[in-house]
């Protein structure tokens, strides 16, 4: 497996006054959450995969509490999707404007930034039907992007072979550099990370994943207005939303700041200029 970051990397203090606004990385508990404008994120020009993980708080818990996912974390790029999580990231790192970057906002940015490109962009999961209308509409949305989409049956196990070929014959025959998954948190990250050197090979060079993004894109759930992803009440919204499917998962969000404080270590690694992946600087 080959996630790639950068051939080398530079850590430096984290004062209030050094680099407030370039791209850089700040580490909240065990991750490190990377801040950058959306054209660095979705540059595809590395030969080697890049795993773009939206972390929320509910995948920041996972990575505390799941070592072999907090692993992954540790070798892709992570951004910070969640009004809270950021919120908490400006409070260890006052000074610092730490973008918000969320799957289900920049997804209109990956297909802008792909269409122009001439790169190719592949949605895989959700339902049969949300991912057929999610393709029509960023295609409709963006003339001339070339996009597929692919929604395979459930599988408990991302080890099922059968369910995986299917998966990577569909890949294959598209050859894209963006690669978008919807398995849900977790299942998504290990499923990319997984099979990073099949996708290399097929041609992905970014890998994202995205959750319900699909859900939203397509118009089968309903995203919270923008004033209540402002206040930082999505996750309220989603609640009310889906009570049945979100109490557990929302129960696990509180846990964010638990773990924040306990394994907090102030870090920031400096992205230099034209680079999407972390420099070491002196």
């Amino acid at each position: 497996m080959k996630l790639v970051l950068s051939p080398k990397q530079r850590t430096v203090r984290a004062t209030p006054s050094s680099s407030a606004n370039h791209a850089c990385a700040v580490r909240l508990g065990k991750v490190l959450l990377y801040s950058m404008p959306v054209d660095q994120l979705l540059s595809s020009s590395s030969f080697q995969l890049r795993q773009i993980v939206t972390v929320n708080s509910e995948i920041f818990v996972y990575a505390h509490e799941n070592a072999a996912f907090q692993t992954i974390l540790n070798q892709t790029i992570n951004t910070i999707d969640g009004r809270i999580l950021q919120l908490l990231c400006s409070l260890f790192y006052a000074g610092r404007n730490l973008e918000k970057l969320s799957g289900s906002d920049f997804i209109y940015d990956l297909a802008d930034h792909a269409m122009k490109h001439g790169e190719r962009l592949f949605l895989l999961g959700a339902e049969e039907a949300c991912n057929r209308k999610a393709v029509q509409i960023l295609k409709a949305r963006c003339s001339g992007l070339l996009i597929e989409g692919y929604a395979p049956a459930f599988c408990s196990s991302i080890h099922h072979q059968e369910w995986n070929d299917a998966i990577l014959k569909r890949i294959a025959r598209f050859r894209p550099a963006h690669l978008v998954v919807c398995f849900g948190p977790v299942k998504q990250e290990m499923w990319v990370a997984q099979n990073a050197d099949s996708l290399l090979r097929l041609g992905v060079r970014c890998a994202y994943g995205m959750g319900g993004t699909l859900d939203f894109v397509s118009g089968t759930k309903r995203r919270a207005p923008k004033w209540v992803q402002t206040a930082g009440a999505e996750w309220l919204f989603r609640l009310i939303s889906e009570p049945r499917r979100r109490f557990t998962r929302t129960l696990k969000m509180f846990k964010m700041p638990f773990f924040a404080l306990k394994f907090h270590h102030r870090e920031v690694r400096v992205l230099e200029a034209h680079e999407s992946a972390v420099t070491k600087a002196a």
